[in-house]
C-alpha cells in the first residue's frame, strides 16, 4: 500500500490553473514555486500570462469585482491584491476604484509585469493604476509605505500553501489595514467529518481533487481559526460565492 504522505497524485492550481503531475515527499528539494520549470516558455505563448493562471479571464476577473462589490466595496476604498498574478482581478477592479487605489503583490514579477504591459496598457489604465503599485514579493510583505487598506482579497493563494502560511500573510497584513477592514481569501474547504488522509473532489463538477498534505490543499474551519489565534482578526464567516472550481470565501474583519 502507498502511504499517501510519500506520494500523492495532485492538481497544481494557481489561480485555477490545471496540472496533473506527481509529487513525492523523497525529492531533495520541494518548492513551493507554484509554476512549473517551463514558466518562461509557457509565459511567452500567446495569451501566456492569461492560461498560465488558469483562464477563464473575464469569467473570474468580472466575479471577483462583483463579489467584492457585493459585500460592500466602494471606489473610494483602498485594495490590496495578494497573489494579484497577471491582474485578472485587477483589469476588473481597477476602473472601478479610484485611481491609484489598487495594489498588488506576486511572487512572481514577470507575471505582475506582463499583465501590466499587455493588460493595464492597452486598456489605457496606466493613470489609474501606477507600475509602483504593484510589487513582487514572497512573504506576506506590503512594500507600500504609509498605505494603509480598506479591503485585502487573496483568491486561490493559499489553496496552494500549508496553512502556516495564512497565519504568516495575517500576522503581516494587520498592521496594513485600517480597524474593520476586511480581507476577503478563498480556500478549498473539508467538512469535520472528513479524515486527514483522504482527497476530496470539489464541487461543482469534481474535477479538482484537493488533500490535507500536498498542493492543492484543503483546510477544515478549525485550521483557519488555529492560524488567526491570538492575532487582531475576527473571522466573519466562510461562504460560498459561485466559483467555478469549488474554493469558498473566508471573511475576515481587522480588530
Amino acid at each position: 500500500m502507498i502511504n499517501p504522505m510519500r506520494r500523492c497524485k495532485k492538481f497544481v492550481i494557481w489561480g485555477c490553473r490545471l496540472t496533473l503531475r506527481s509529487c513525492t515527499f523523497s525529492e531533495s528539494h520541494l518548492s513551493l514555486n507554484p509554476y512549473d520549470d517551463d514558466f518562461s516558455k509557457r509565459l511567452a505563448a500567446p495569451d501566456g500570462h492569461r492560461n498560465i493562471i488558469g483562464g477563464l479571464w473575464d469569467e473570474m476577473g468580472s466575479l471577483q469585482r462583483d463579489y467584492l462589490v457585493d459585500q460592500g466595496l466602494r471606489p473610494n476604498d483602498r485594495l490590496i491584491d495578494i497573489g494579484c498574478g497577471s491582474l485578472r482581478a485587477g483589469v476588473a477592479l481597477v476602473p472601478y476604484l479610484d485611481p491609484g487605489h489598487y495594489y498588488g503583490v506576486d511572487y512572481l514579477g514577470a507575471l505582475l509585469e506582463e499583465g501590466y504591459e499587455k493588460e493595464i496598457r492597452p486598456l489605457g489604465l496606466v493613470n489609474r493604476l501606477p507600475r509602483e503599485n504593484l510589487a513582487e514579493e514572497r512573504a506576506f510583505l506590503l512594500p507600500f509605505d504609509g498605505v494603509v487598506f480598506d479591503v485585502a482579497l487573496a483568491q486561490s493563494v493559499f489553496t496552494h500553501l500549508p496553512i502556516n502560511h495564512l497565519r504568516l500573510c495575517l500576522t503581516r497584513l494587520r498592521p496594513c489595514m485600517k480597524a474593520g477592514g476586511r480581507f476577503f481569501c478563498t480556500f478549498f474547504m473539508a467538512e469535520d467529518e472528513v479524515d486527514a488522509s483522504a482527497g476530496i473532489r470539489q464541487p461543482p463538477h469534481g474535477e479538482v481533487e484537493t488533500f490535507s498534505f500536498c498542493d492543492p490543499f484543503h483546510v477544515w474551519e478549525r485550521d483557519i481559526r488555529f492560524a488567526m489565534e491570538g492575532l487582531a482578526w475576527r473571522l466573519d464567516g466562510i461562504r460560498d460565492w459561485n466559483h467555478p472550481r469549488g474554493q469558498q470565501m473566508a471573511h475576515f474583519v481587522a480588530i
